[in-house]
Formats: C-alpha cells, sequence, structure tokens
C-alpha cells in the first residue's frame, strides 16, 4: 500500500532551516545589492492561509507593455520565502513585464495537491483583482520550477486538473503563454538518483513515501514527466552542468522536444545549483538575458 504525506507540524531541524536560510538570502542581498524594483511594489492576500499572498512589482514607467510574469519561488516544497527573489526580479519590471511574486504555504505542512491548491487560487485572484490581464508568463526557480511547469501544462491539459482538484472544473483561469523554468524538479527520481542535497525527505514532506515507486497512480503525479500531455505552453528550461538536477531537465527537454511542445534547453557550463539569485559567477547575467530573449519572442506583444 502506499503511503501520500499527511499534513503535520514540521519538527525543529525544519524549522531552524527555514530561519537559516531566510538568514542566508537576506545576507546574499546585502552583499550582492541587487537592484530595487523600478515601480511601487504592494502585497495582498489571495486566500485564507496566512501565506497565500501575492506581491505586485510594477513595470518600470515607459517599458513596453508585456503581459505577466507569476512568480513561484524555491525550496523544495518545504523551505523560501517570495522575498528572496523581489529584487533579483527587477529585470523583469525594467523590461516591462509586471510580476507577481506569489508566496505558498509549505509542506509538511500543507503536502501536495495544497499547495497547486493555492496556486489555483493565486490564479483566480489575479483574474478578478487585474481584470486587463488575460494571460500570463510562469516562471519559478528548483521546485517553484516544477509548480510552474505543472501549471503550464494544467493550464494546457485542462483534462489533467481533476488529479489535483476533483471539485474544479472547468479548467484555469487565464491563458499561458509560456513557461520558464530555472533548474526544475521535473521528473521524480533522477534529482535522487543523482545526489541532490536533502532530495528524500523535501519529496517525502511533499507527497510521501509512495512517490518513491518507479510507476506512480495520479495521487502521486507531483512532477512534468508524471503527466499525461497532448500539449505544453512554449518552455524554457534552463540548468547549470554541475546541478544534480541537470539530468532532470534533460529527461523533460527530451519529452517536449519529441512532441508535445516547443523547448529551449541552455545549460550554463560549471554551474551548480541556484545561481539565479546567489550569483557564483557570470552565468546568472547570461541567463537572465536569456530568459527576456524567450519571453519577449512568445509575449502577445510579439505577434
Amino acid at each position: 500500500m502506499t503511503t501520500r504525506a499527511e499534513p503535520h507540524a514540521p519538527d525543529l531541524t525544519l524549522r531552524l532551516m527555514r530561519l537559516a536560510v531566510a538568514g542566508f538570502y537576506g545576507l546574499s542581498q546585502l552583499m550582492r545589492r541587487p537592484p530595487k524594483a523600478p515601480g511601487a511594489v504592494t502585497e495582498r492576500a489571495y486566500g485564507s492561509h496566512p501565506d497565500e499572498r501575492i506581491e505586485y512589482i510594477e513595470p518600470r514607467e515607459g517599458a513596453p507593455a508585456r503581459a505577466p510574469i507569476i512568480y513561484l519561488h524555491g525550496g523544495g516544497w518545504i523551505l523560501g520565502k517570495k522575498e528572496s527573489y523581489t529584487r533579483y526580479l527587477s529585470f523583469l519590471a525594467e523590461a516591462g513585464y509586471p510580476v507577481f511574486n506569489v508566496e505558498y504555504p509549505l509542506a509538511p505542512e500543507r503536502p501536495h495537491p495544497a499547495i497547486l491548491r493555492s496556486l489555483f487560487s493565486a490564479l483566480d485572484w489575479i483574474e478578478a483583482n487585474h481584470p486587463t490581464v488575460s494571460g500570463y508568463h510562469v516562471m519559478g526557480d528548483s521546485a517553484g520550477g516544477n509548480l510552474a511547469m505543472m501549471i503550464g501544462l494544467l493550464a494546457t491539459n485542462p483534462e489533467q486538473i481533476p488529479i489535483v482538484d476533483p471539485e474544479r472544473g472547468g479548467g484555469l483561469p487565464l491563458s499561458c503563454h509560456s513557461v520558464v523554468s530555472l533548474y526544475g524538479v521535473l521528473d521524480r527520481l533522477s534529482w535522487i538518483e543523482d545526489g541532490f542535497p536533502g532530495a528524500e525527505n523535501m519529496m517525502e514532506s511533499y507527497a510521501g513515501r509512495g512517490a518513491f515507486e518507479r510507476e506512480v497512480g495520479p495521487e502521486f503525479a507531483i512532477t512534468p514527466m508524471d503527466l499525461e500531455i497532448g500539449s505544453a505552453p512554449p518552455s524554457l528550461l534552463t540548468v547549470g552542468t554541475e546541478d544534480p538536477l541537470l539530468r532532470s531537465s534533460r529527461i523533460f527537454a527530451e519529452r517536449l522536444g519529441a512532441g508535445p511542445g516547443k523547448v529551449v534547453l541552455k545549460e550554463y557550463s560549471g554551474e551548480g545549483h541556484g545561481f539565479f539569485n546567489l550569483g557564483r559567477s557570470k552565468s546568472d547575467v547570461q541567463m537572465n538575458e536569456d530568459i527576456l530573449a524567450f519571453l519577449e519572442a512568445e509575449d502577445p506583444s510579439s505577434a
């Protein structure tokens, strides 16, 4: 019998890890001094849970009008805060993309499928509170890259939505123009086999021991490789060549390239995990340029 994760309080080790990670990213921003957002930054609740919050980063005044980007932070589904990314998303707002920087409840308090359901609620909130928005690009890193790709695939394959939320009918609101997955968890097992630190704990907290089986049922469809898809939004996958998630990106890129959708895979020589907002080299600058080039090609304003 396979076992799904049940909601439970984090242990002391995880609580300390969350504090340490928040402190680390705060120190990183002090050392790197990333640019401030070019416009106003406001925050709103999109649900009843304290962590269901959206930070709206306005685009630069006078910039070309673009579709908004929904950003989902990383942290293995058990760590992370949107505030660790605000300044690193400024390059998108500078280029004219409004940014919805989304906070979501974490596992193990809210295991799968609760996080995806929260993100569905965020889409509902955006549609209701920003009536001029008709579509979006969705972007995230690591576990956020997993969630971004899941949202993109569920948006374009609405028949798969009942495996996440059986009571939801009619698909997801708005249109998904593209997905940008930065070193995302795109299949279940390769990142464990390739030695990603803490991967087993993260996946067990998120989905339970049943997710470790080679073949799983729909209740453990937690990665894009687990979904039955007939189509996919245009997708950019980025990853460092020294990242234990390299093979994960290659596996999914091969699947998309075989037919379901347009995919661009960018690999950055010598880079490990997390360089989008850690900046161990100049690869983060190149990656930002690659992201903007991809988004411009896929944005409705370019049609």
